[in-house]
C-alpha cells in the first residue's frame, strides 16, 4: 500500500493552501448536511451531503482550486497578486465549464487577464457566464482533451500563466497547487464530521479528470488520519478513471464524450489524480444521463422531507452514483451497501443563475 508521503501535493502543501484560502475575506466553510430523508429513500444508515453550491459566490467547488493555483503562480514569479503588474499576464485554462469560470473569477480578483479554451460541446450558458466574468473564450473544434492541448500550446508564449487542473505527465506544479486547493474540501469534511460527531464508511465522488475527487480524498486522509474508501462515479460516455484503474495505467477513452454531466466530459485522467484515486478507490461506478437527470429532479424537489438541494447537472453526479447503486440490488451487494452504511457525497455545483440560461 502506498503511503501518503508518496503523493503530491504533500501534507505541508495542503495545509499551507488551507491556511491561505481560509484567510481570504470571502472564505467560509460550505455546509455539511445530514440528509435522513435521502438515507431512508436509499435504505442506508446515513447520508452526508457537502454542499458547494454557494462557494465564494460562484456556486462550485472549483473555486477552491484555480484561485489558489493562479495566486501561487504569480507569487513564484515574485509578483504580488492584484498589483498593477498582474495586468501584463494572461491566465489560460481549458474547461468544460466550472474550472474556466473559477479561473476567470480568479484572474479578475488578481488583476490578470483570462483566456479560456473550450471544446465544441460546452454548454452555451456556461460560456456566457465565463465571458461575463471578463474572460476571452477560444472555441476548439474537438473535445475537452483537445482544449487542454490547445491551452498548453498557448502557454508557451510569454506572459501566459497556464492554470490547469489536468496534467497528463505529472510534471506541472500548478496542477499540484490546484489539487492542494481542492484538498480544502476534504479537510473541511473531516473537521465538520468530527464537530457533528458523524462517521462515514465511504465516499461517492464524481470524476472528470479526477482532480477534485483526488484532492478531497487526500485532504480527508490527512485530516482524519484514516485512508478513505472511495467509489468513483463517471458518465458512461466518459469513464476514463474507471478505464485507467482497470488497466492500471493512464487510459484515454475514445469518442465525443457527450453527457449532460458536462463537467465530467473528459477523455483522460490527470496523472497525479489517477495515482491517488487508484490507491483509495474500492470500486468504480458508471451512470447514464437518465439516472443523473432523475436524481437531480428528486433532490431539487427535496427527498422525504429533506430540504431541496441547489444542484446542477455535474454537481449531482456523485449523489446519482450512490442512488444508482443503492437502488440496484446486484450493485448494492457488489459495493457493500447495507441498512447501516454511512456515506458522504459532494454536491459540487449549484444551479447556473437564470440570466445565463
Amino acid at each position: 500500500m502506498a503511503s501518503l508521503n508518496s503523493f503530491v501535493p504533500s501534507r505541508d502543501e495542503i495545509y499551507h493552501a488551507a491556511s491561505l484560502i481560509a484567510s481570504w475575506p470571502d472564505y467560509c466553510q460550505s455546509p455539511l448536511m445530514p440528509c435522513p430523508g435521502l438515507a431512508r429513500e436509499l435504505g442506508i444508515g446515513a447520508v452526508w451531503v457537502k454542499d458547494e453550491s454557494k462557494r465564494f459566490g460562484l456556486g462550485g467547488v472549483k473555486a477552491l482550486g484555480a484561485p489558489y493555483g493562479l495566486k501561487q503562480q504569480l507569487l513564484k514569479l515574485g509578483i504580488e497578486p492584484g498589483s498593477p503588474e498582474c495586468r501584463n499576464y494572461v491566465a489560460v485554462a481549458a474547461t468544460d465549464g466550472n474550472h474556466g469560470l473559477a479561473t476567470a473569477w480568479a484572474a479578475k480578483k488578481f488583476n490578470c487577464q483570462a483566456r479560456i479554451y473550450v471544446g465544441s460541446d460546452v454548454d452555451p450558458a456556461r460560456m456566457r457566464r465565463i465571458r461575463d466574468n471578463g474572460a476571452e473564450l477560444v472555441e476548439i473544434d474537438g473535445t475537452y482533451d483537445d482544449a487542454v492541448m490547445a491551452a498548453s500550446k498557448a502557454a508557451e508564449a510569454d506572459n501566459i500563466l497556464l492554470i490547469t487542473d489536468t496534467d497528463y505527465d505529472g510534471t506541472l506544479d500548478v496542477t499540484r497547487d490546484i489539487m492542494a486547493g481542492y484538498a480544502m474540501l476534504g479537510l473541511e469534511c473531516a473537521q465538520q464530521l468530527r464537530e457533528q460527531k458523524g462517521e462515514i464508511d465511504n465516499i461517492f465522488l464524481q470524476c472528470g479528470v479526477g482532480g477534485m475527487a483526488a484532492g478531497c480524498a487526500v485532504g480527508m486522509w490527512h485530516e482524519s488520519g484514516n485512508k478513505p474508501t472511495v467509489f468513483t462515479v463517471e458518465p458512461d460516455a466518459a469513464a476514463c478513471v474507471k478505464a485507467s484503474i482497470e488497466t492500471d495505467v493512464l487510459t484515454k477513452v475514445p469518442g465525443k464524450l457527450l453527457t449532460r454531466m458536462v463537467g465530467l466530459s473528459c477523455g483522460c485522467p490527470s496523472l497525479t489524480a489517477f495515482e491517488i484515486l487508484r490507491d483509495v478507490s474500492a470500486g468504480n461506478i458508471v451512470i447514464d444521463d437518465t439516472i443523473a437527470k432523475h436524481v437531480q429532479d428528486r433532490l431539487v424537489a427535496g427527498v422525504r422531507n429533506d430540504p431541496p438541494l441547489d444542484t446542477w447537472d455535474t454537481g449531482i453526479s456523485g449523489i446519482a452514483g450512490l442512488w444508482h447503486v443503492a437502488k440496484t440490488p446486484k450493485l448494492r451487494s457488489q459495493f457493500g451497501l447495507t441498512e447501516h452504511s454511512r456515506v458522504l457525497v459532494i454536491n459540487s455545483e449549484g444551479a447556473i443563475p437564470e440570466k445565463y440560461l
